[in-house]
């Protein structure tokens, strides 16, 4: 690898920047190749990814990208699509706005209709900016107990009403869980309005993610039926909570909250500093409570 201070497309498993992610404690499950090459076998996008290399021709900055060419969104890269947002891995503020700048003349040299990066970067006159969205992250230690504490009244109440009514939660990372939450996501996505995923994206992120020991899977039963499910994916010092279902029955039995709680628990004793519960839209009111009520941090999500 050479170019000092030059921006390179390299493969998203290439060793310098694998090796480059691995020193980040910020990186999280996005930055790891397993989910690009998901994100890349199930919809055949192009992943690489753009890196600064500093005088001594070291990676300093960088981020995976997807080249997508649609029929319905035209061509354009994404940094990342089909994620909450994916933060640009630097060694330093110098480093971050130089590798914008340089994206930025990448961007006009390769004429590419559009460039989405899910994070904010340094201001730019041809940059756009757009929120739209919250993130929510839980700042974890290994006491869980004291995390309980913090919580607000109303969800320590909900967890208890679950495990009165006999909510029981089942870790899993088979096929057989899996089904079990795709039965209760397509439920979730056909009830809130929007589509489903294909079956053939949870098989894969089972055998590319979850499989490798990158992630998990958790259903809330009570009475034999399974009322709610959830996938959570880890690497570094995150723990993601990435898709949530249920179904409308038993909802008074509270299956998510005690869900929710168990993976904080987990998190907890496997040495996470964060539990990230993913981005929510400004206007949905509702899941900006639920997930403010488990005392995370609300901050602006800037694409």
């Amino acid at each position: 690898m050479s170019g000092s201070n030059q921006l390179l497309q390299i493969n998203a498993s290439d060793a310098h920047w694998r090796a480059f992610v691995d020193s980040a404690p910020q990186a999280n499950i996005f930055h790891h190749p397993a989910w690009s090459d998901l994100l890349a076998t199930c919809y055949g996008y192009r992943p690489f990814v753009i890196a600064l290399l500093d005088d001594e021709n070291h990676i300093s900055a960088g981020l995976p990208v997807m080249a997508i060419n649609s029929y319905l969104t035209g061509r354009r890269w994404v940094s990342l699509p089909f994620s909450d947002y994916c933060l640009p891995l630097y060694k330093d503020q110098d480093s971050f706005e130089r590798l914008t700048q340089k994206l930025v003349s990448l961007y006009q040299q390769e004429k590419i209709p559009r460039v989405e990066m899910r994070w904010e970067l340094p201001s730019h006159p041809l940059i756009q900016y757009e929120f739209a969205y919250f993130l929510h992250k839980l700042d974890l230690n290994r006491d869980a107990e004291a995390i309980l504490k913090n919580i607000h009244r109303t969800q320590r109440q909900n967890i208890h009403t679950a495990e009165k009514n006999g909510v029981q939660v089942e870790w899993g990372n088979q096929l057989v869980q899996l089904r079990e939450f795709y039965r209760l996501h397509c439920m979730t996505r056909r009830r809130q309005g929007i589509p489903v995923q294909p079956w053939r994206f949870f098989e894969l992120l089972l055998k590319e993610v979850i499989e490798k020991g990158l992630g998990f899977i958790l259903l809330a039963y009570a009475q034999g039926e399974c009322l709610a499910a959830g996938i959570f994916l880890h690497w570094q010092k995150t723990l993601t909570y990435k898709y949530a279902a249920s179904s409308d029955a038993g909802q008074s039995l509270r299956p998510n909250h005690l869900l929710t709680w168990t993976a904080i628990r987990w998190g907890c004793e496997h040495g996470y500093d964060i539990f990230d519960l993913g981005r929510t839209e400004v206007t949905n009111e509702g899941l900006r409570t639920f997930k403010n009520r488990w005392g995370v941090q609300e901050t602006p999500l800037i694409y």
